[in-house]
């Protein structure tokens, strides 16, 4: 009996010890998604958006060595509908209450996407330069 509840105890803990939770970044197959609405034009990536579009983060991509950001045009992941896909820039930032998309204004006439953060993280996702 002593033998069968250590064996028990032992599962337990293989068991508790290698599951990772769902908001860690050990999480194979993660996906985070969120929508912004820009109501004046932005660049992302030399492209001009205006109106609805949905930003996607895939872990498994980032794991893969993949492009782990992909945007679509409107609130649906649509490959006819994808916008532009890249490598975001891991960045901490304090904790979001919302999804947020952070701009920079680069002249007077054109803002430009510098990072997306998701509701509850504390990492934003930073938008490479183009070369």
């Amino acid at each position: 009996m002593k033998t069968f509840i250590l064996f028990l105890a032992l599962v337990c803990v293989a068991v508790f010890t290698s599951t990772p939770a769902v908001g860690s970044k050990t999480f194979v197959g993660h996906k985070q998604k969120g929508v912004a609405k820009f109501n004046s034009p932005v660049v992302l990536q030399g492209v001009t958006l205006k109106g609805e579009y949905l930003f996607v983060h895939d872990d498994s991509a980032m794991t893969r060595g993949e492009a782990c950001t992909r945007v679509y045009k409107g609130d649906a992941e649509l490959p006819s509908k994808l916008i532009v896909a890249f490598h975001c820039v891991p960045l901490e930032r304090s904790k979001s209450a919302y999804f947020i998309v952070r701009t920079k204004q680069v002249t007077p006439d054109v803002a430009e996407v510098t990072e997306y953060q998701f509701k509850g993280d504390t990492e934003s996702h930073g938008v490479p330069t183009l070369k």
